[in-house]
């Protein structure tokens, strides 16, 4: 079973984590572009402070009025234009700044100026220009409105702004004295008078009502009226009442009259005390018989004289019943008779209550009118008083509270506002150029880097490889005192432990490890050589496979090109003992390919592949696969899956994090377990390098002439 892959990315990373991986990134990205941030923020800086400190200072000197509705001077607290100021005052107050910023007055105030400040002014279109520099600001949640004009010089300014609001009022004095005195003579010729009219009228009409009608009361005639329908009403329910009562008596007794025995079973005829003696004595006689006829025959003279006393009682009863009918008929005939009495003077008083009614409604509205007309004409008569006690005064809705005073700081340029708003901006563009620089440039500069960016642990940073001559060798030299092959043993140790912990090969076993890099010219086959060479230098059989069937290179290495490759072994043609020769790194035997194939892909996949592989475990101590770039070769994932593990070379300012991520994930996907990678051709003087990958330490005097390559 494969074991878990230990650069693979957590699917269970905590916010924690994950905030901490955030902020690890951001930086780096700083670090790394600290330069072209510190710039634009410099050079925003300093446009911002060119530009403020190249402005003109402008003044803002500002007056203070406190605008209300007009009121009345004198009124009462029952006046309703007492509280026009709660309802309409912001329309009055919108008037007044529309006033104060209009043409008409921007032009009797230019010319109430000096002549200094008039002449700037004078001429076309100076009037509008006036009138567009008039600045206001209402003051939240209060009357009062601030009045300025901005201006370079001081003091102009403030002298205009105090002609101006001086003009305003002037107007608006003037204009409200007209108005108090126009509004004088119309109460006093037309309004008054007219209203008196009306009051005349209505008084004439109120009299001769009153004089037509008898001046009678007719409030009190109504309640006449209205006391005896009461009355009637009250009566006419009990007579139509009691006729129904006497109604239903005379409806259920009816039937009772021809037959004088059931009469006495009515309660109605209880009441009748000649019925109740005679019921008894029927009662008296029938017990006889019923007695009598248990001994006696109904032919007994006995029995013939009890029947005959029988019907006799029994006919008194019946004449005593129809007595009572009669009689309750004659009370119902009453009832009926006074019923419809009382029902026609009900109408009677209904009619002459509606009539007295009509009369009251038009007394009434002909003295409310005579009211309103007196209360109209006394509240125009006391607004004409008022008017022409205050027809000298001005307005009393406006007032100076704050004249204008020269300003002892300008207006604009708000230096410190400009300055922040430009250290703002600055960050924000510097922040901008750092995320287009980062789109722009994502090549790896340093471990760091691969660890945020690409989530793999850098298992060594190689230095680039150089030759005594400064050139650049692909294998080095024999001496492995030298710095550059001290980081290859970095290598070797960080693998090998790793490689360690996932499991020891079975005996007779070689571990099997790939050498791969997300794009060609990044290093691989130059990794994947000298880290043989440093396996080899501890003793190991060391087989470098050339698994890059496209593009072979190790077979430069090989001592000799004669012999059968891995094309031969593939094909079926030859061994891999065979293939396996020695190359020019003491200790290490390479399989080679002449020329790359077109069908690698299939080649890398294949059984012969597989049992190549097969006997190089069994062959050697370490098996090194150089395999093709994972991004442009399908078959470099596969052939790394037969391996062991897989280490990622990175070439420092070339790979893109977006490729080594790429890289990384294709081989995860496909099981493959990498233990990190590899940071060729890095700068190990750069400042992003700390403590662990400088390898120089102790070979100061064996550098001179140390690094000799072995020439492939």
């Amino acid at each position: 079973m494969r074991p878990a892959n230990p650069d693979s990315d957590s699917s269970e990373a905590s916010p924690a984590q994950a905030e901490s991986a955030s902020l690890v990134r951001v930086l780096i990205v700083l670090r790394r572009r600290w330069r072209i941030a510190l710039v634009v923020f410099a050079l925003t800086l300093t446009c911002g402070a060119l530009y403020t400190f190249s402005q003109k200072k402008v003044y803002r000197p500002q007056a203070s009025l406190e605008i209300r509705p007009e009121r009345n001077t004198v009124a009462t607290v029952h006046d309703q234009a007492q509280y026009v100021d709660t309802y309409l005052w912001e329309s009055y107050y919108r008037t007044q700044q529309n006033i104060l910023s209009s043409p008409g007055l921007a032009e009797a105030t230019i010319k109430a100026l000096p002549p200094g400040l008039k002449a700037r002014y004078e001429g076309l279109g100076g009037t509008q220009a006036f009138a567009g520099n008039v600045d206001l600001e209402q003051v939240r949640a209060s009357f009062i409105l601030k009045v300025g004009f901005p201006d370079t010089d001081a003091e102009a300014s403030t002298q205009i702004v105090n002609t101006l609001i001086s003009v305003y009022l002037d107007d608006a004095n003037r204009r409200m004295r007209e108005l108090k005195s126009n509004a004088a003579n119309t109460l006093s010729k037309e309004t008054l008078p007219d209203i008196r009219k009306a009051i005349t009228a209505a008084e004439a009409g109120l009299a001769e009502f009153q004089a037509s009608s008898g001046f009678v009361d007719f409030e009190d005639r109504t309640n006449s009226y209205r006391s005896g329908w009461n009355k009637s009403n009250e009566r006419l329910t009990e007579v139509r009442l009691k006729r129904i009562r006497l109604a239903a008596e005379y409806k259920s007794l009816v039937d009772y009259g021809s037959d004088g025995s059931s009469g006495l079973f009515n309660p109605s005829f209880h009441q009748i005390r000649a019925l109740e003696q005679l019921g008894q004595e029927r009662v008296h006689i029938a017990e006889q018989i019923a007695s009598e006829s248990q001994r006696l025959k109904d032919g007994h003279p006995r029995m013939i004289d009890l029947k005959a006393q029988l019907a006799s009682v029994e006919a008194k009863i019946r004449e005593a019943v129809q007595g009572c009918l009669l009689a309750l008929q004659n009370d119902l005939k009453a009832a009926e008779s006074e019923e419809t009495a009382l029902g026609e003077e009900v109408k009677r008083l209904e009619a002459q209550m509606a009539e007295t009614g009509n009369s009251l409604r038009r007394f009434r509205r002909l003295q409310e009118e005579l009211t309103a007309n007196k209360e109209l004409y006394a509240s125009y008569l006391k607004r004409q008083g008022e008017t022409s006690a205050t027809a000298g005064t001005g307005t009393q809705s406006v007032r100076i509270l704050d004249p204008a005073k020269p300003p002892p700081s300008p207006w604009k340029p708000n230096n410190r506002q400009n300055l922040i708003i430009a250290a703002f901006l600055g960050l924000l563009l510097s922040g901008g150029s750092v995320l287009v620089a980062e789109q722009l440039d994502n090549r790896i500069l340093s471990p760091d880097e691969v660890r945020a960016f690409v989530g793999m642990e850098v298992l060594a940073a190689i230095p680039r490889l150089r030759g005594a001559g400064g050139e650049e060798v692909f294998v080095l030299g024999d001496k492995s005192s030298i710095p550059e092959l001290e980081s290859f043993r970095a290598v070797r140790a960080q693998i090998v432990t790793r490689l360690e912990r996932l499991g020891s090969p079975a005996v007779g076993r070689a571990y099997v490890l790939s050498v791969l890099s997300p794009l060609p010219g990044e290093g691989k086959t130059t990794i994947a050589a000298n880290l043989a060479r440093v396996l080899a230098l501890e003793g190991r059989r060391v087989l470098l496979f050339d698994a890059d069937l496209r593009k072979p290179r190790l077979h430069a290495l090989l001592k000799t090109s004669d012999g059968p490759g891995l094309s031969e072994v593939l094909a079926g043609k030859a061994d891999l003992k065979s293939a396996a020769r020695p190359s020019v790194i003491p200790g290490v035997d390479i399989v080679g390919v002449r020329t790359g194939v077109s069908s690698a892909a299939e080649l890398a996949s294949s059984p012969r592949f597989a049992e190549a592989l097969k006997s190089a475990r069994e062959t050697y101590d370490f098996v090194i696969l150089d395999s093709a770039p994972v991004i442009q070769a399908s078959e470099s994932a596969l052939i790394a899956r037969r391996a062991d593990a897989a280490i990622l070379v990175l070439r420092e300012g070339r790979t893109g994090r977006g490729a080594a991520r790429a890289a990384k994930n294709a081989l995860i996907e496909m099981g493959v377990t990498v233990l990190g990678a590899v940071l060729n051709a890095a700068e190990l003087n750069r400042g992003a390098y700390g403590y662990g990958y400088g390898y120089g330490y102790g070979y100061a005097e064996e550098k001179k002439g140390s690094a000799q390559g072995i020439e492939a």
